[in-house]
């Protein structure tokens, strides 16, 4: 289903989904959220973080066990 065929202007993407976001509690869908490399929780396109140097999508909770 597409913003077409629904009628809203929003892609698919960024409407509610099934998923929910252990952080913030958004919903989302599974195929636009990011999985931490660190603990393999999934995260919404909001709470993700990434390192720059590996270029991988990190939770909040896992950078701050990172940082020093």
């Amino acid at each position: 289903m597409n913003s077409v065929e629904t009628g809203s202007d929003v892609p698919w993407w960024l409407e509610a989904g099934p998923e929910t976001c252990p952080f913030c509690q958004r919903r989302f869908h599974a195929e636009a959220g990011y999985y931490c490399v660190s603990c393999d929780r999934p995260l919404c396109c909001f709470c993700v973080l990434e390192q720059w140097e590996t270029r991988s999508a990190i939770c909040p909770d896992c950078r701050e066990e990172v940082q020093p």
